[in-house]
């Protein structure tokens, strides 16, 4: 008997559809069962929106909508292009989203990668393959809040430099082949740059309140099966699971472990990945501008699993930097979020600005500018 594909796609969308109603079911009855753990969980997450995630990610979201539609990416793309092409095979216009995605935090390192493609400076294809890699936890978020967790600045500092460092090993371990290269980098006109500061906010702030809704919509989740697993299951399994899923929410849970290693090494792992819930943001604000998410839940795991050797050869090697010892804190202090933030954004005016200089010079002298 022959079974027609139409068939089976019927039979998936309804499984599909009556896990979905099954799972809106079993969450509507806990909502009511448990409506203060659910009001406490919501609360929570409000706040490290309000303290954590707003201070650190919104201005981030404005200029680098602002920096994307600039001449200023045209500097940023002289400064980096030349290395995009041979270290990660993708043209040179994509190196905006690479350098904010290492200074701002997720997901504005995507935001950027959707506004070149709609922009027409990259292809498709390579929008895509730059998500992989491009989008990465924050400085502000690193030392602020996973400082503060840890107790130590300088952990902090190793744990942003190896984030760093496993991003850039995930772009050159998924660096397209040759022949698979887009040639959309040949025929793409010159973008059209339009600076539009109302707009900018406009769309930060839609973005914001939707990165809000699934932190807050994950941080209750979280909460309702952290209790159901804190019956039967150990600590680290329960911490590791909260990670993958939401990753404030992972790190928060970090004091749970007593071993100050294995919090180094989750924390590492936790930031490199991102959890779920960054991955659904990141969705959110891509597929508006018509690209999708098929590599980069694999570089995430990607960098991910590099991340962990590396923290783990960093114990090894420096163990000054990661002190067995340590006694983590019970909540963030933030602390580090203003410091951070203001070091972060010093450095890259400061860099803009000798680039600028530079320009200026070698303005007077012949040749062309352009990359």
């Amino acid at each position: 008997m022959r079974i027609d594909s139409f068939e089976v796609m019927d039979v998936k969308q309804n499984y599909r559809s009556i896990g979905l109603a099954a799972a809106s079911l079993l969450g509507i009855m806990a909502l009511i069962l448990d409506a203060k753990t659910a009001a406490s969980a919501a609360a929570g997450g409000i706040t490290l929106c309000l303290e954590t995630v707003i201070p650190a990610l919104f201005p981030f979201l404005v200029l680098g909508r602002l920096f994307s539609a600039s001449a200023a990416a045209r500097w940023c793309t002289r400064l980096l292009g030349p290395w995009m092409e041979p270290v990660f095979g993708l043209p040179p216009q994509g190196a905006p989203a690479l350098a904010l995605g290492m200074v701002s935090g997720y997901p504005v390192g995507a935001q950027i990668a959707a506004d070149l493609y709609q922009s027409g400076r990259i292809s498709r294809e390579d929008g895509e393959r730059l998500l992989a890699f491009c989008s990465n936890a924050g400085p502000a978020f690193i030392f602020g809040m996973v400082g503060g967790l840890l107790g130590n600045m300088k952990t902090a500092a190793a744990l942003y430099a190896i984030h760093l460092l496993a991003a850039m090993l995930t772009g050159i371990v998924l660096k397209p082949r040759r022949g698979a290269r887009s040639a959309c980098r040949i025929v793409c006109g010159p973008p059209q740059e339009t600076v539009d500061l109302p707009g900018a906010v406009r769309h930060a702030l839609r973005s914001m309140a939707m990165i809000c809704g699934y932190i807050i919509l994950f941080r209750i989740l979280s909460v309702f099966l952290g209790n159901a697993w804190q019956l039967w299951m150990p600590p680290a399994a329960e911490v590791i699971i909260t990670g993958l899923l939401e990753l404030a929410g992972g790190c928060c849970r970090l004091p749970a472990l007593e071993s100050a290693g294995l919090r180094y090494l989750l924390a590492s792992g936790f930031l490199a990945f991102g959890g779920i819930c960054v991955y659904l943001q990141t969705l959110a604000v891509i597929n508006p501008a018509g690209l999708s998410g098929r590599y980069y839940l694999f570089g995430k795991v990607i960098q991910g699993a590099i991340a962990v050797l590396l923290t783990w050869g960093g114990m090894v090697i420096f163990p000054q930097l990661f002190p067995r010892e340590a006694s983590a804190a019970a909540v963030p202090n933030h602390q580090g979020l203003p410091e951070a933030t203001g070091l972060i954004t010093a450095l890259t005016l400061a860099g803009l600005a000798i680039w600028c200089i530079y320009l200026g010079k070698k303005a007077g002298k012949p040749g062309p500018l352009d990359v």
